[in-house]
């Protein structure tokens, strides 16, 4: 047990028998107060009795505890800095802070799961980078986690981009140009030339003048769009324009396409399979820069060659929840599952679940079956206890549908235990993205861009550039993941590079600074040396932040909650520089001082270390 831990322990045996309560619903209601000046551990009333006129008389001698008084609907504690500094200390690790679980899972996390058809942009970028995060910490929590990619390798804009190709001659990509920006830019063009040939279509047959106008302004804008990227590839741009213009039927053919992968014809096969392997290779090349990698891909045609979509479908259609829904057959999810069941697989209340269409009128079927079968495959593949899809918050509708679904087919357990964890949306300042049109800043883009600032600071501070890398990605994954998933992140290149304050590189730094004193010392930090008056203001603060680091981690662990750890590392990194900018440590005179302060920056140290390799962060010795 660490130390605040035993320390919540020594004032729950108290107050349960002060208040006549269970002691574990003591322990479990104390809380941290919002302002450490009122004190350092508190227990609100209500939370364990309706009795409000009890009264704390007397002294009260504990050991981690000095003070326990009244205050309202609030029983405060005050620690003792003393005890408290050689209970974390006397048999202080490596790993402090870094507390396993008592009942570890087999977790699976799917996340970035980005369609093979142009390179990762920083709309995939909080994705990666939450997806990552998490598997790190659940990891760290001893949990056994299984991180997979899925590849929508059988939709339209897929078959899109091989018809492409196919005008193209299925070239390969030229020597020395990254695979799935080149595939992206043939995307582009392929998308756009469509466009303008059917809007020029429509045009013929248009009377309305104000919907003529509006034509006649898409079609202006496709044109801008066809001109810029006709710039970054002539002869593609010029032989796709002939080809597609002169096509009598190409969405016939894109259908055929899809048709013919869905069925595993061999000859689309190795074509679909060569060019979506291409993309994924420029995937991995990006996001092994922010060390994100993963354990497998997974084909989402494997699943419809290998009948596993289909068993799903033909159980679906045999289900007493299957409906006529304009005109196909789909799934009634509003009408099977009541309030205790929505609660169960975290439905909102009232919120009505539409219909789960299961195929189109041709028979073929839709993505959010083919989700079916994929969440059944993740769980049997690894065994899994839970499996978490990292998505965007505007999948929340199907994510909910993917689970009623799945408690309505049988498959109760895995609705349970299937987590959306949701993200709001990334922006680049002043860029409107379109991945169609080809305009986007990709992933590579971004960080070649935070580089370049990276690279100036590092420069102008007379820095060593030999873990430029390092410091670029965690500028890059502190932005992400300092903010709550559910909120908007605005990114600003030259705010997440900055080493002053808030920002990864300024962690880094404070990491740095904090373990090159203790490199420089010769001290024998001796416990029995230290100075429990020194243990005020910023050193005291500093203590309890070391003392809660468990704590923190553990609660951003469990409940999917980077930015809590994240934010209470910059907080350390706050008051540790105010402090270290006030006072000396190595230089000081007295011997208890200096020993009680180098046990101060050890444990921060510690601290800084432990959390933000947690984070997927490295904590540099030099910069």
């Amino acid at each position: 047990m660490y130390a605040l831990a035993k320390a919540k322990d020594e004032l729950a045996n108290y107050l349960s028998n002060v208040l006549n309560v269970d002691k574990e619903k003591v322990l479990n209601s104390i809380e941290y107060p919002a302002k450490e000046q009122i004190a350092d551990l508190a227990l609100p009333l209500p939370s364990v009795t309706k009795k409000f006129d009890i009264e704390i008389k007397g002294e009260y001698n504990g050991r981690l505890i000095k003070e326990v008084w009244r205050d309202g609907v609030f029983i405060n504690a005050r620690l003792n800095e003393k005890e408290l500094l050689k209970e974390i200390f006397t048999n202080f690790s490596e790993n402090y802070g870094i507390i396993k679980t008592e009942r570890p899972l087999r977790i699976v996390v799917e996340h970035t799961s980005a369609n093979p058809i142009h390179p990762l942009h920083i709309g995939h970028l909080r994705n990666a980078i939450l997806g990552d995060t998490l598997a790190r910490m659940l990891k760290a929590r001893g949990h056994e986690v299984n991180v997979r990619f899925y590849v929508n390798d059988s939709g339209r804009q897929v078959a899109l981009l091989i018809y492409g190709l196919s005008k193209l001659g299925y070239p390969d990509p030229p020597s020395g140009e990254k695979k799935d920006q080149w595939l992206g830019l043939i995307y582009a063009m392929t998308n756009v030339i469509l466009e303008i040939k059917k809007i020029n279509e429509e045009l013929k047959s248009t009377t309305n003048d104000s919907e003529y106008k509006e034509k006649i302004a898409r079609r202006d804008e496709l044109l801008i769009s066809a001109s810029e990227l006709s710039k970054r590839n002539q002869e593609y741009f010029n032989k796709l324009s002939d080809q597609i213009m002169n096509d009598k039927d190409p969405e016939g053919e894109i259908s055929k396409i899809i048709e013919k992968y869905e069925k595993g014809e061999e000859e689309i096969k190795k074509i679909v399979r060569k060019y979506v392997d291409f993309a994924l290779e420029g995937f991995r090349e990006s996001l092994e820069k922010l060390h994100i990698t993963f354990d497998n891909f997974d084909y989402e045609s494997d699943l419809l060659w290998n009948n596993d979509v289909k068993l799903v479908l033909d159980f679906a259609l045999t289900s007493i929840a299957k409906i006529n829904y304009k005109g196909t057959a789909a799934l009634d999810l509003q009408n099977y599952i009541d309030d205790d069941i929505r609660k169960e697989i975290r439905i909102p209340k009232g919120l009505e679940i539409p219909p789960l269409v299961l195929m189109r009128s041709d028979g073929t079927t839709l993505y959010t079956v083919r989700d079916i079968a994929y969440t059944i495959y993740k769980f049997r593949q690894f065994n899994a206890d839970e499996v978490i899809n990292v998505i965007a918050e505007q999948q929340s509708v199907p994510q909910m549908q993917l689970r009623a679904a799945l408690y309505i087919l049988g498959w109760k357990k895995f609705a349970i235990n299937l987590i959306h964890f949701s993200y709001g949306m990334v922006t680049l300042q002043g860029m409107k993205m379109s991945g169609r049109l080809g305009k986007y800043i990709s992933l590579d883009e971004v960080y070649d861009k935070v580089a370049e600032v990276v690279k100036a600071k590092i420069e102008e501070k007379k820095g060593i550039l030999e873990n430029l890398n390092e410091i670029v990605n965690s500028a890059i994954r502190y932005a992400i993941i300092s903010v709550s998933a559910n909120k908007p992140v605005s990114f600003d290149v030259k705010r997440v590079a900055n080493f002053e304050e808030n920002s990864g590189p300024y962690l880094q730094y404070t990491y740095a600074r904090a373990y090159n004193i203790l490199s420089k010392s010769t001290e024998n930090l001796d416990i029995s040396k230290i100075d429990e008056n020194e243990l005020k203001n910023e050193k005291r603060t500093l203590l309890l932040m070391i003392a809660k680091f468990p704590d923190i981690f553990i609660n951003s662990v469990d409940h999917l909650q980077p930015e809590v750890l994240t934010v209470f590392l910059r907080r350390v990194a706050d008051v540790f520089n105010s402090w270290y900018d006030k006072e000396r440590v190595l230089q000081e005179p007295d011997e208890s001082k200096r020993i009680t302060r180098l046990f101060i920056v050890k444990g921060v140290e510690t601290v800084l270390r432990n959390g933000l390799n947690t984070l997927g962060i490295a904590s540099l010795t030099r910069m």
